[in-house]
């Protein structure tokens, strides 16, 4: 029995060997065909649609009248009758000044004015008692003078009035510059000097927000917007009065103004608002559900399957809601499908089957 002992060794080592080459090709062919299994995923297909989305800004609220006043006769200041914070009514009197250049002066004009008119009613008296006794050449010189001097009484009234100042917009007075006894020049002649007073009209305001340029195919006269006043608690809907012709070199931005009333003056110049905009395309745009895109390096990118393999392909997004994107991308058309489920177990270059979601 010993003798035969190494041979049925060998006998067993070598049938040993080939159950394990044979269960490592099993387990080889195995592995190899379930790597060849295409995965099944789900798509979408892209459609045409009108596109809509929320563009939000802060803006700021501007007076649309906002006058500084400056006098338009050189004088001191005699009396101030308003203060900041104080509304007023067009036409209303804010400043007086004094002159006494500009009083006496009227006060001799008003003389040579009365002179002038005496002498003519009496050479015109003389002239009607007896025919041709006084000439008509002196008649017409003295009628000559007397309308010259009311001309000077009237131009002198006048300056005398603009001593007096008065507003010349109903609203209310946000700067005060002047005291009583402070000397101000005419304001025809030194334009550059400090205003006497500033007034504002809060009971109509223009709201202007600058938007980006590139949202600037959603932005037109008429489009619907809504301004939130947080300060205030508010939320009013209203829309878009009109749109900036220029762009703003600078910040790439265009400015939409919206022109309203505040009666009651709450909503002051100069409050926080914020403005959005629901943007309209004016034509349709491609469109997918937004759970497609995926992002690297941060720019937008969505798996295609285009013939039958998996493609990654960038995006360009012109707009987007909660469930949709706005897109473009090269190559792409209404027939291309891409991946909304299932994205995560294939790679760029896998083959792969679809199923279109309904």
């Amino acid at each position: 029995m010993k003798i035969f002992t190494p041979f049925i060794a060998l006998l067993s080592l070598a049938t040993l060997s080939s159950c394990e080459g044979e269960k490592s090709e099993d387990s080889h062919k195995s592995t190899y065909s379930t790597n060849s299994i295409k995965i099944t995923v789900e798509t979408v297909l892209p459609t045409m649609q009108m596109f809509q989305k929320e563009l939000k800004v802060v803006g700021t609220v501007d007076p649309l009248q906002h006058v500084d006043l400056l006098p338009l006769e050189s004088g001191s200041i005699k009396r101030v009758l308003v203060d900041i914070g104080d509304r007023v009514n067009k036409g209303d009197l804010l400043v007086v000044l004094e002159n006494p250049m500009i009083t006496r002066e009227v006060e001799a004009l008003k003389v040579e004015a009365e002179a002038a008119k005496k002498q003519l009613d009496r050479l015109q008296k003389a002239a009607n008692t007896a025919s041709g006794l006084i000439p008509a050449a002196e008649i017409d010189a003295a009628e000559a003078t007397s309308a010259r001097a009311s001309s000077a009484l009237f131009s002198g009234m006048d300056r005398l009035s603009f001593l007096e100042v008065t507003a010349p917009i109903s609203g209310v007075v946000t700067k005060r510059n002047v005291h009583p006894g402070a000397v101000v020049e005419n304001g025809l002649t030194a334009p550059s000097q400090t205003p006497m007073l500033t007034l504002m009209s809060c009971e109509d305001i223009r709201i202007k927000l600058p938007y980006p340029e590139r949202d600037m195919r959603f932005i037109y006269a008429g489009a619907e917007i809504r301004l939130h006043f947080p300060d205030l608690d508010k939320t009013i809907n209203t829309y878009v009065t009109r749109v900036s012709a220029s762009i703003d070199s600078d910040t790439r931005t265009v400015d939409v103004f919206v022109d309203m009333a505040s009666a009651d003056c709450s909503i002051r110049p100069g409050i926080y608002v914020e403005g959005a905009l629901i943007g309209g395309s004016q034509d349709s745009l491609l469109s997918l559900p937004a759970g497609v895109r995926f992002v690297e390096n941060g720019l937008p990118f969505a798996s295609a399957v285009i013939n039958g393999v998996v493609k990654k392909t960038s995006l360009t997004v012109h707009a987007e809601d909660k469930h949709n994107i706005a897109f473009s991308a090269e190559g792409v058309n209404l027939s291309t499908e891409f991946i909304i489920t299932g994205r995560n177990l294939v790679k760029e270059g896998d083959a792969v089957n679809t199923k279109l979601k309904k």
